[in-house]
């Protein structure tokens, strides 16, 4: 047996109308059903019922029985093959009792020049309404139940499979990729880029949901059953599309999608070419000598090798860009070009031009200008070409004495790296990163002028002897921020999404509750205070109490629905060093990116996940809008499905004068 659908021939309207024989008062509804399985074609005309003519109007035939009285016709007669109709004596004809339905997956509709006839496929504003069951009688919606999680290397890479929290999971209205909004990169010149969460453009949608803690998701309600519908999972600006489809026999049932691979269909990508309308954020990365970022995207899937590496020098065509400071090289070639000499001989100009692009020392230079990192914060330009700015540990190469900073005014790298946080930025600071946030202007937030927000608010206090006692120890433990520590310490200044950050924490076996610690390798303690709207993550338990890991919204002070971008900071390092002292100076991408995602790394996972998040409250699944009667293919009245998996009644129809 074929389901019940949404739009059902048994609605009925019954409208009261006196029994006069004025056709002016007369009104007809009809149209806008499916049926339960069964399905006939329409006749192309009418047929005489009573003693009167039939006339065609509204969404239904209206019979004009002039003195005759108010003989019952039939759907047969009008010639109808679905839907009602209700004659000026109130009686309704109703197509369905006659046994003439539409089948699966058409539309009643017509009745306004002619008869109601099925038409196959659904309303062109929702392609897949028609293919929603109607599980009004029965003990549940239509589910679909699964999660979402980072890729891994591969299938098998179980450990680097991680829970990916408040993404979103959502079905589209249509079935044409071609609906879905493109996603912007970077920031554009001398604007904002704030992707703000109750403004984020999703396409048309139907119905979703946002993952919870553990990366599960639950939608219920409009699920279409028995045709292929575009299933969407977006998490920032990651994005993938996989076309599925669920059996007819789903209807009104919970379908579980398998939650790990290779059978997950809701998983991120891996590379650009990974799926659909696949999209991964462009990311800078500026590579330090104690700190490897890059290596825990790598390990949670991003392609690090081969063609669909995405992976490469700024000059190439990846979607993560390899910056040097003073760590890893982006590749064998810039490793390669690096060491060649300086001088005039044969020798030094054939590596220069087999690894540099050319024999001269002008070719050289250009290389490795391109891939040094003053190459990002030099210029707002540059910067704004990324969603996201990564800042490693540099080490003792850290601009301790704010040369490389400057004064933080237009202009400087100060200036720059504040005007691209300000302007909607997301940007990560490992350790003594924390210079660009240290004395980089003290602005307080204008309205009027949201980008000259300073970003080294007075209140935020740093320690600046970074190998004191206590600052640069070789293991520590970590607290989430929902456990405040022992009196008379005061309570933490925790973020609002501190329960799903240790929710997710547990899920990933990283700690346990009630007490909510981790063990820190390396833990780095140099912030002393934050600022009023600095939200905490993780504080060191024992030592000296100071904060691990924080964030805040830029521009710092504005109100909630001006915020726009994201800074987040992290003093120990991600990558577990054992206080090596420069692990990673001469390493080559991704040669250094060994083993899986340890604990350390996946708190890091988290946060970054949280820094490219929409900026505002928590993701939630937006509405789905229906259509109105104004803007339905000209239809102006009778019911006509609304985009949303219900029935729009757009009233009675009225006979032509």
């Amino acid at each position: 047996m074929q389901p019940a659908y949404l739009l059902t021939g048994t609605a009925l309207l019954v409208l009261a109308v006196a029994c006069n024989g004025e056709t002016e008062n007369g009104a007809t509804v009809g149209g806008g059903t499916t049926g339960n399985g069964g399905s006939s074609s329409g006749a192309s005309g009418g047929a005489s019922g009573g003693s009167g003519p039939i006339h065609s109007g509204g969404s239904g035939g209206f019979i004009d029985l002039g003195d005759a009285g108010c003989p019952r016709t039939t759907c047969a007669e009008l010639g109808w093959a679905c839907g009602y109709t209700v004659d000026v004596c109130g009686n309704v004809v109703d197509c369905e009792e006659e046994g003439l339905t539409c089948g699966p997956n058409q539309v009643c509709v017509g009745g306004i020049d002619g008869p109601t006839v099925c038409a196959a496929g659904a309303d062109p504003n929702c392609q897949l309404c028609t293919a929603v069951p109607d599980c009004g009688s029965g003990a549940q919606l239509t589910r679909l139940t699964g999660r979402v999680i980072t890729p891994g290397r591969d299938d098998a890479n179980v450990a680097n499979q991680v829970r990916v929290p408040n993404a979103l999971v959502y079905i589209m209205k249509t079935d044409q990729l071609a609906d879905l909004p493109p996603i912007p990169t970077g920031i554009p010149a001398d604007g904002q880029s704030c992707d703000r969460c109750e403004d984020q453009d999703l396409g048309p949608f139907l119905a979703g949901a946002v993952t919870d803690a553990e990366g599960n998701f639950v939608i219920e309600g409009n699920v279409p059953v028995g045709v292929e519908f575009l299933l969407v999972v977006k998490a920032g600006k990651f994005r993938r599309v996989v076309r599925h489809t669920l059996p007819e026999s789903a209807a009104c049932q919970t379908t579980a999608l398998p939650t790990e691979l290779p059978g997950n269909p809701t998983r991120l990508p891996r590379s650009i070419s990974d799926g659909d309308a696949v999209n991964i954020p462009k990311i800078a990365i500026s590579t330090g000598r104690i700190d490897a970022m890059e290596c825990m995207f790598a390990k949670m899937g991003l392609a690090s090798s081969g063609a669909a590496s995405e992976f490469t020098r700024p000059q190439l065509g990846g979607r993560i860009h390899l910056y040097r400071a003073d760590g890893a090289w982006p590749d064998a070639a810039a490793f390669a070009c690096n060491a060649c000499g300086t001088s005039t001989s044969q020798t030094d100009q054939d590596c220069r031009t087999d690894n540099c692009g050319g024999p001269d020392n002008s070719a050289r230079t250009s290389f490795l200008d391109a891939i040094s990192d003053a190459s990002i914060y030099g210029s707002v330009d540059a910067m704004n070409a990324y969603d996201m700015v990564v800042f490693d540990c540099e080490g003792q190469g850290w601009d301790q004495s704010g040369t490389q900073r400057g004064t933080g005014a237009d202009g400087t790298p100060g200036g720059n790296v504040r005007q691209y946080a300000n302007r909607g930025g997301r940007m990560f600071l490992s350790h003594l990163s924390f210079s660009w946030l240290y004395q980089n202007g003290t602005t307080a937030y204008d309205a009027a002028a949201p980008i000259a927000t300073g970003l080294g608010q007075v209140e935020r206090g740093w320690d600046t002897a970074y190998t004191a006692d206590g600052n640069l120890d070789d293991t520590g433990t970590g607290v989430v921020s929902l456990v405040p520590p022992a009196p008379p310490a005061p309570p933490r200044q925790t973020s609002p999404r501190i329960q799903t950050f240790a929710d997710w924490m547990v899920s990933e076996s990283v700690t346990s509750a009630p007490g909510y610690t981790f063990t820190i390798t390396d833990p780095r303690s140099l912030n002393t205070s934050l600022a009023p709207l600095d939200e905490e993550f993780v504080y060191r338990s024992g030592g000296n109490n100071r904060t691990q890991q924080f964030s805040f919204n830029t521009p710092y002070g504005a109100p909630d629905e001006a915020a726009c971008g994201r800074v987040a900071y992290s003093g120990f390092h991600v990558a577990a060093t054992g206080d090596s002292t420069n692990p990673f100076q001469n390493a080559t991408f991704p040669a250094h990116c060994t083993g899986d995602l340890t604990p350390q790394e996946k708190v890091l996972l988290y946060m970054l996940f949280d820094l490219g998040a929409c900026v505002g409250d928590e993701p939630v699944p937006p509405p789905c809008v229906p259509i109105t009667c104004d803007g339905v293919s000209g239809r102006r009245c009778g019911f006509t499905p609304d985009g949303c998996g219900e029935v729009l009644d757009c009233g009675p129809c009225r006979p032509p004068a």
